[in-house]
């Protein structure tokens, strides 16, 4: 019989190994004392069988299913925007050295089936969240994730009052970093675009530019400051009120490089220079920032770290005896490019 065309179970193990099963199973599940000869010989017979475990079978039992779930906001090009794909990337870096599937799902499936339900019908025991909106009832979701012991962790500081895992890139430092660079170029009057106000980098980003301003004992004027959405449409929006100003601004900072992209190319398209007339920073380094001409200035998301340190948290959760919050803040970086350059006026 050629054994390779049946599903091959511990029983066939055992008795290619001539052993009970029970042993074979406590060697395949990593549990109990087995001898290092004997261990030996069973993994051995596995290999000769060509014997793959059954993840899911081992994950009904144990109740700790091999599948992490990861939502991310609902996005019609999801593939095609970078942040996204930047800590997509070290998710899965993650998911791969620990042999777990991972599975996509977006914030309005979400709202359907609630974050807890997810986990059950799709057997996930782990979830990741990315750039929560706080429109979406996050609150009961997450208690509810809290109350069934599924460990969790949001890609984005949390802003709420329960206390949970996140990762994030420390806000204020790009901000400042962002806003230093203008002002070392002369830049006095600078102005903004927002991200979306019902999440925390959007948000954030904000309160912080309005603080930082002050600490440069620049003024604030929010004629300078415009609606966003992290969108590059969002950004020519802006870029159509910026035109219509009488007194513009002679920087701008946008809270992504999609919205940064979106402003360079209204203010080109009305023959405007970049960084002649306006000199624009950015926050992402996505992967078109370093291509425009002229390049982008911008803060750089470390966001494959920001996926791998989220994906570790929740695949190391059963490993820690003491389950306690982590809260981890990533440095982000200025790189400079052409879109900056000093003031002329």
């Amino acid at each position: 019989m050629d054994i390779k065309k049946k599903n091959i179970t511990i029983k066939d193990i055992a008795a290619e190994a001539g052993v009970a099963h029970s042993t074979v199973s406590l060697v395949m599940n990593n549990k109990g004392y087995v001898s290092e000869e004997l261990r030996t010989r069973i993994l051995k017979s596995a290999k000769k069988l060509g014997y793959e475990p059954n993840l899911i079978a081992r994950g009904l039992i144990s109740r700790k299913f091999p599948v992490l779930a990861a939502v991310f906001p609902e996005d019609p090009h999801f593939f095609a925007v970078a942040y996204f794909l930047g800590i997509l990337a070290g998710i899965q870096d993650i998911c791969r050295k620990n042999e777990k599937a991972l599975m996509l799902f977006n914030t309005d499936q979400a709202q359907k089936d609630s974050y807890y339900q997810i986990t059950r019908k799709w057997l996930s025991s782990l979830m990741i969240i990315v750039n929560i909106d706080y429109t979406k009832n996050i609150e009961n979701n997450l208690r509810t994730l809290a109350k069934n012991n599924i460990p969790f962790v949001l890609i984005n500081k949390y802003l709420g009052e329960e206390d949970v895992n996140y990762v994030c890139v420390d806000n204020y430092d790009g901000v400042y970093q962002a806003i230093e660079h203008l002002v070392e170029l002369g830049h006095k009057e600078i102005g903004m675009i927002k991200g979306n106000m019902n999440t925390p980098d959007g948000l954030e980003r904000f309160e912080v530019f309005k603080e930082v301003l002050e600490r440069f004992h620049l003024k604030y004027n929010p004629e300078w400051v415009f609606d966003g959405d992290f969108t590059v449409e969002s950004g020519e929006k802006a870029g159509d009120e910026l035109l219509k100003l009488e007194q513009r601004p002679s920087a701008v900072f946008a809270s992504n490089d999609d919205m940064a992209i979106g402003i360079m190319k209204k203010l080109q398209s009305r023959g405007l220079s970049v960084p002649r007339d306006i000199s624009l920073v950015g926050f992402d380094d996505n992967l078109q920032a370093g291509f425009l001409i002229p390049g982008l200035t911008t803060i750089k998301q470390p966001l494959f770290e920001m996926g791998q340190e989220a994906a570790q948290l929740v695949v190391s959760y059963n490993e820690e005896e003491n389950h306690k919050t982590h809260h981890i803040i990533l440095k982000p970086k200025l790189v400079i490019r052409e879109s900056t350059a000093s003031y002329s006026k």
